[in-house]
Parts: C-alpha cells; sequence; structure tokens
C-alpha cells in the first residue's frame, strides 16, 4: 500500500466553541498519496493524537475517525468528538500551560491499519479552549480574555485577531487590508479576495492542483502579477482546490457554502433582485448598462470575470462570479453565485472546478 500524506491541512479558525463541553477544532484537510493523487470518494480512518511538550511527547488525547472523501480528496472533521474518543479527555486539556502538538494518522482502506502521516504544533489556541479562563466584552465591543496563570495571577488579555464587522481586517499572511460589511446576521469581506501565494498564465491549470491567476496575466511572476490594475481592482481568481484553502484562518475567515450565499441573497430579497443590491453602483467597473445596481448591501461587486477550462480569461466588465465550499452534483463540478451587467438578478450554478473564479470570505458565527 502506497504511504499516505496530507496536502494543505489545515485548523479552521475559530474553534467550535460550545456553551458547554464537549468543544471541537475544526479540521479539513486533502488527503493525497505521496504521487500527489488525491484519495477521492473514499472511506478512510484518520487518528489524531494530542501529545504535550514536544513532537514525541505523552499523548494526552486521542480520538479515530471514519470519514469519506469527496471527488477532490477533500474531508472534514472535528477533534474533540466524545463518542470517538480512544484515549484520555479533550475538555481537560490545560491548553494555557504547555506547548501541544498534533499528529495524524491515517488508514485508506478505513480500517485501523494507520499509517503515519506527520506531526505539527499548535501554535494559537483560542483563549475558549483555555480551561481556566473566560471571555468578557467591553462597553465598546472589544473582548478580553480573562485568566488565572500558574501561580494563581489574574491576567487580562485583548483578543488581537477580534475585529468588529465594519472594521478593516488585515491578512497577515502578505498584509492585505480588507473593509467589512455586516449583511444581516453574517460578515463579508467587502472585496474580492487577493491573496496570491503563485501565479499561472491562463493556459495551464488543473482539477485538483491549486491554481491561482490574475486575469489579462500571462507570467509566473507574482510581483509583476500584484502590480497589474486587473489585481488591484478585482483581485486573484482561484480554480476550487485553490479556493478551498485560500480565506485566511485568524481571523476566522471561511469561503462560503452555498447555504450561506442564500442566506445571504434571502435576506437581500431573493436571487431576482439580490445581485443589484450586491453590484457597485456605476459604469467605471461594470459595462453600461448595469442594470438595477445600487449597492444598497455594501458587498460592492465588481465584474472580475473567469479564466476558462480551455485557457482564456473572459467576460470582465460583464460577470462576476464567486465559488461556494459546496460540492455539485456533476462531476468535477462546485456551487457558485454570478452576477451579470445586463440583470438585477444572482444566479446559482454550477461550475467546472478548473475555472478560475473570484473569493470572497465570511466570517465564522460568532
Amino acid at each position: 500500500m502506497k504511504k499516505l500524506t496530507f496536502f494543505a491541512a489545515m485548523l479552521i479558525a475559530g474553534l467550535a466553541v460550545f456553551s458547554q463541553a464537549p468543544q471541537s477544532i475544526k479540521y479539513q484537510a486533502v488527503a493525497r498519496t505521496v504521487d500527489g493523487d488525491p484519495v477521492i470518494n473514499q472511506d478512510i480512518s484518520v487518528k489524531i493524537s494530542i501529545l504535550a511538550g514536544t513532537l514525541a511527547g505523552e499523548v494526552v488525547y486521542s480520538e479515530q475517525h471514519h470519514v469519506e472523501t469527496n471527488s477532490m480528496g477533500l474531508f472534514i472533521i472535528e477533534i474533540g468528538n466524545p463518542d470517538l474518543v480512544l484515549s484520555g479527555s479533550f475538555e481537560n486539556i490545560t491548553w494555557g500551560i504547555s506547548d501541544y502538538f498534533l499528529k495524524l494518522e491515517m488508514d485508506q482502506n478505513g480500517g485501523t491499519n494507520y499509517q503515519y502521516v506527520g506531526t505539527s504544533q499548535l501554535l494559537s489556541v483560542p483563549f475558549a479552549l483555555n480551561s481556566s479562563s473566560l471571555t468578557l466584552t467591553n462597553e465598546n465591543g472589544k473582548r478580553y480574555s480573562i485568566s488565572v496563570d500558574t501561580l494563581g495571577n489574574l491576567i487580562s488579555t485583548l483578543i488581537e485577531d477580534e475585529l468588529l464587522c465594519g472594521d478593516p481586517f488585515t491578512d497577515s499572511r502578505d498584509n492585505h487590508v480588507y473593509n467589512t460589511v455586516q449583511i444581516g446576521d453574517q460578515c463579508w469581506m467587502q472585496e474580492n479576495l487577493a491573496w496570491l501565494p503563485g501565479v499561472s498564465p491562463s493556459t495551464t491549470g488543473s482539477q485538483t492542483v491549486p491554481f491561482y491567476y490574475v486575469y489579462d496575466y500571462e507570467g509566473t511572476v507574482v510581483a509583476e502579477a500584484k502590480v497589474t490594475d486587473n489585481y488591484q481592482t478585482y483581485g486573484a481568481l482561484y480554480n476550487w482546490p485553490a479556493s478551498l484553502i485560500a480565506c485566511p484562518t485568524t481571523g476566522g475567515w471561511h469561503l462560503p457554502d452555498d447555504d450561506e450565499w442564500t442566506v445571504l441573497t434571502d435576506f437581500l430579497g431573493g436571487g431576482d433582485v439580490a445581485g443589484g443590491k450586491m453590484k457597485e453602483a456605476g459604469t467605471e467597473h461594470w459595462f453600461d448598462p448595469n442594470v438595477g445596481a445600487t449597492n444598497s448591501s455594501g458587498f460592492t461587486a465588481l465584474p472580475g470575470g473567469y479564466r476558462s477550462w480551455y485557457g482564456y480569461f473572459y467576460t470582465i466588465g460583464e460577470y462576476a462570479y464567486w465559488w461556494s465550499s459546496t460540492e455539485h452534483t456533476a462531476v468535477n463540478n462546485a456551487w457558485i453565485r454570478r452576477i451579470y451587467n445586463q440583470q438585477a438578478a444572482s444566479y446559482r450554478a454550477g461550475n467546472e472546478v478548473d475555472h478560475g473564479v473570484s473569493v470572497r470570505c465570511v466570517r465564522d458565527n460568532r
């Protein structure tokens, strides 16, 4: 059997903290072989262990999951489920007094013949998981962790990644600053994502490997792509594998799923009119006529176009497209939302996963 590895594994920021125990860490990853092939549409077993102190430290907690990967090899689990425990107690881990490491093992056949994948440090543990801490909010809406250290001292710490929706957010990966807007119960970035860890010409792409593009840029140099007008205005374009890992986890952002897009359009009056309320008004960026455009929501949708699977850039000025994290029923498709300059509607559709499409991030519910 081939040795397996995880590709682009990540903790999803904003651990799922419940009003009572248990608490959990949401974990998303893509399972691949060492040859880079995704383990697709397959039942696998994943063993998670939390180690204290060092990479080879004592196992203070472990659990096992049986989960099915999707057509991209993607799976999502929640660490801390009391029904899956092998040893230890997740809720009794004293997060504030030691370093902790996450060890991953997997059996691609869904059994218990686990193969070692890797171990990485949990560099930041939200204050809400510290068993001796609580969170308070002041009159300005800022949150503070109130905790007791091992010597019994009371400590008040500003949770620095906490922002009020409407405040600007800085992505620590590249220091790009995004405006934010509250729409109903959701907090959205007010601009398309611009994170660009790499860039490719429109002639190259993949259904399984992350690819990044900038409209009309046909080179491979990130610094060059970032100074183009299209990047400065519309941000980057991502194939679906790239979109799944694109939103910054610091601050609790994520790629919206299809249901979250529906929550947005329903709040704006339904798909028939939501597009107009999302579009930037006028024709500075949208082609004339920009039907129904009022931007009354503050979403400020811009027509960034897309990169086609057959290797061309299309429809800038006419269409805005955004990925969701939800797989479509059609093979190698995922759900998107799109808006057109000729109509006030917002449309829901399936889209080939190797297209290059914009990403708009939404904040985790707090």
